[in-house]
């Protein structure tokens, strides 16, 4: 009979809340790790655009919970952070009960309402406004239902919602609020002004609390009002320390490896979606083609390519459908392939379809072009973020991670893009193990945890290694095909 598993301390917890789930990454005091994962519950519409109905988050964490559990994990007391898509609105009455359902990211309707924020000016102290953003997006939403602003009693966030259910405590945390033009981009106050401009009240945002900075205890008993499954959660979490949430693209760099005041670091993930991720101090001038978000006191600049794993997924299984359980079989035979026979296939979920001859290589040829094309698109975004803020000092490493990393080819397409691009730069890769190790935005969470108490052993939480090169050879023809596509030209 199999003994019981060894019992293991959460010491600290990090939630990652997506569009399409809801993970959480553990660590113990002696630096084991464990993950676990749900499908998203309670995705809707209001008023014909994307929403969720935040009463299945209580049931979800309960999920993530009992998982753990199960495999030996117990919570005493955690330091706990969560990351959450950015941008959900969360509206709650004078009874502390939820108002609506959250309208997401993807909900983009806003357009007028951003049309007239720009009119009066409020992008010069909130900098940038999109219709997915809070400020305009609330304004939108009680257009559509007048009735809404005479219950309204407290605007917040996904996350600051959630740490209000645990702590009963009510903030604003700036790692989201300030991507939603909420705050003063300078002072990262409650921008009073923009708000009164489009015509919302100031007293409706709780007070501005630092990312990363405690929250408060998780209660014994829920927030009043709290939906039913929050007594559970407080149940197993009481006691525990609630730290600010963080935003998932702030959490995605931090999982990254990307540190305060390190400006000459590049993190490049080719996750699902790929992404370019720089710090930089706050006050240096921008381009203005890199997404902006605030990483603790420097700002984080994101640049994304749509398709990247998903691209490489659906390429294989169109073309390579016998190796989609067996990837490593496949980087082997992309490891042997011609060199000289590297094709650009343009980006696209559907695989893409390649140029005439495309379909007689082999299938190492094919996804040797898929990977290099991916790794091109990569790098071009690269070369422009080194564009987006030059006077940020000169970067001298790039980190690549994700899970086409994996690909030693990959790795050495990537050495040889970031010696054209930066000359004497090193090329890095994650040196992460286990369950974490490509659950970037968890792991990101995970860390902000960390920070208060274990500030010295966050340094260490994201190893790396140099990157595989090249033969000659080979260098040759990736130097060639990446010249032949517009990248150092």
């Amino acid at each position: 009979m199999a003994g019981r598993a060894k019992t293991e301390v959460a010491a600290w917890c990090g939630f990652d809340l997506s569009t399409t789930g809801l993970a959480l990454g553990v660590r113990s005091p002696a630096g084991k790790e464990a993950y676990a994962h749900t499908p998203i519950r309670g995705a809707t519409r209001w008023r014909g655009q994307p929403a969720f109905k935040l009463e299945q988050v209580p049931r979800m964490l309960l999920t993530l919970l009992t998982t753990l559990e199960k495999h030996g994990w117990v919570f005493r007391k955690p330091v706990i952070s969560f990351a959450v898509r950015q941008h959900d609105m969360v509206l709650l009455g004078r009874a502390n009960q939820l108002l609506m359902p959250a309208l997401s990211w993807q909900c983009n309707a806003a357009t007028a309402e951003v049309d007239q924020l720009e009119q009066k000016g409020v992008e010069r102290q909130v900098g940038r406004v999109e219709p997915r953003f809070i400020l305009p997006k609330l304004a939108w939403a009680l257009a559509q239902e007048p009735s809404l602003k005479r219950e309204v009693a407290q605007v917040m966030t996904t996350g600051d919602w959630i740490a209000e259910r645990l702590t009963g405590k009510t903030r604003l945390s700036t790692s989201d609020a300030i991507s939603n033009g909420l705050l003063d981009q300078k002072t990262k106050k409650l921008a009073e002004s923009a708000i009164r401009k489009a015509g919302l009240h100031a007293k409706w945002f709780p007070r501005v609390v630092q990312s990363g900075k405690n929250v408060g205890r998780v209660r014994t008993r829920p927030s009043e009002a709290s939906e039913s499954g929050w007594q559970e959660v407080c149940d197993r979490l009481a006691g525990g320390q609630l730290v600010a949430s963080l935003g998932d693209n702030h959490a995605t760099g931090v999982g990254c490896g990307l540190a305060e005041g390190d400006y000459s670091t590049i993190v490049i993930s080719a996750g699902t979606s790929g992404t370019i991720n720089r710090v930089c101090p706050p006050r240096v001038e921008l381009a203005g083609e890199a997404a902006c978000f605030e990483f603790y006191k420097d700002r984080m600049l994101l640049m994304m390519l749509a398709d990247c794993c998903s691209w490489y997924d659906a390429f294989v299984e169109r073309s390579a459908a016998s190796y989609a359980d067996h990837l490593g079989r496949l980087d082997t035979l992309v490891a042997k392939s011609d060199p000289g026979a590297l094709r650009r296939i343009l980006p696209g979920p559907d695989g893409g379809e390649g140029p005439p001859n495309f379909k007689s290589l082999s299938v190492g040829e094919r996804a040797a072009s898929v990977q290099a094309s991916i790794m091109l698109e990569l790098l071009l975004l690269t070369a422009k973020m080194l564009d987006e803020a030059p006077d940020a000092g000169m970067v001298k490493r790039f980190v690549l991670t994700g899970g086409l990393s994996q690909s030693r080819f990959f790795q050495q397409a990537f050495s040889c893009g970031v010696e054209l691009l930066a000359p004497g730069a090193r090329a890095e890769i994650s040196a992460r193990k286990g369950p974490l190790r490509f659950q970037t935005a968890a792991y990101g969470g995970l860390i902000n945890a960390m920070r208060s108490k274990e500030s010295s052993k966050v340094a260490a939480l994201c190893p790396t290694r140099p990157a595989a090169t090249a033969s000659p050879r080979r260098e040759a023809y990736f130097d060639y095909f990446f010249h032949s596509c517009g990248l150092g030209a």
